[in-house]
C-alpha cells in the first residue's frame, strides 16, 4: 500500500513561502527589506517615469527601489509616480540606496544562466 502524505500548508502560505524576501542593513542601521517585484511592477515603474524612462542610466538607478518592501518595519508601496519615486529616494538617501543596489545584485541578481538552467534540467 502506498502511502500518502497530505500537505498541510496552505496555498496562501506556499506563495509567502516562495516569495524571496531579504534584509539589508544600511550604514545608518535601517533595517531595508527586499522583495523581488513582480513583472507588472517594472512596467509601472516605467510608465511612471515617462520621458525619463529613455534614459538607461536613470532607469538603471531607481529599477532597484521597486524590491523595497518595508523600511525599519514600515510597509513601502511599489512607487507608481515620478514623485513618489523622488520621495523614496529622498527617504532612503545614500546609505539606503547603497544597501538596496548591494543587496539586489547580491540576492536576487542572476550569478550565471548557464549554472541556473544546468540546475533547471536536473
Amino acid at each position: 500500500m502506498s502511502k500518502v502524505t497530505i500537505n498541510e500548508v496552505s496555498p496562501s502560505q506556499q506563495v509567502v513561502a516562495a516569495a524571496k524576501v531579504h534584509e539589508v542593513i544600511d550604514e545608518r542601521g535601517r533595517i531595508i527589506t527586499l522583495k523581488k517585484p513582480g513583472v507588472l511592477a517594472q512596467f509601472r515603474l516605467i510608465e511612471a517615469l515617462g520621458e525619463t524612462a529613455k534614459n538607461q542610466t536613470y532607469v538603471g538607478m531607481v529599477l532597484p527601489l521597486i524590491y523595497v518592501a518595508d523600511i525599519d518595519g514600515e510597509a513601502v508601496v511599489p512607487p507608481t509616480r515620478k514623485s513618489e519615486i523622488e520621495a523614496l529616494i529622498q527617504r532612503l538617501d545614500e546609505d539606503g540606496i547603497a544597501a538596496v543596489g548591494a543587496g539586489v545584485v547580491e540576492h536576487f541578481a542572476a550569478t550565471n544562466p548557464e549554472q541556473e538552467r544546468d540546475a533547471i534540467k536536473n
